[in-house]
């Protein structure tokens, strides 16, 4: 069975991923929807990938960081954050960075100065 890829945005981000080809995008007007709409989404067998926006991940950051940590052994849905129009959230901790540390070993991110 193929897993979907489901964006959580602005209206128009989930516009724009719904024209290039996405399975399902969901717009929430607030923090009460775009935490029900994670929660369904976390909760459903067949999603793989959920598209989520910086901007609303920031507004639900604790909501994510629970259900992420009862989640710990369960690999799909990944959440993966990314830039709504406005561009990168600046400063801000890369939840995706740790996972892939964890999982190879080293901070493959990092680059060196020369």
């Amino acid at each position: 069975m193929n897993k979907k890829v489901v964006v959580v945005g602005n209206k128009d981000m989930a516009l724009g991923f719904s024209l290039a080809g996405v399975d399902e995008s969901f717009a929430p007007t607030d923090e009460y929807e775009s935490k029900k709409q994670i929660d369904k989404l976390l909760e459903s067998p067949d999603v793989g990938v959920i598209l989520l926006s910086e901007s609303i991940a920031e507004d639900i950051r604790d909501h994510l960081n629970e259900k992420q940590e009862k989640r710990k052994d369960t690999i799909y849905p990944v959440i993966v954050e990314i830039p709504d129009k406005e561009g990168p959230i600046k400063d801000k901790q890369d939840p995706l960075k740790g996972k892939i540390k964890r999982a190879v070993g080293i901070d493959i991110t990092t680059q060196e100065e020369k």
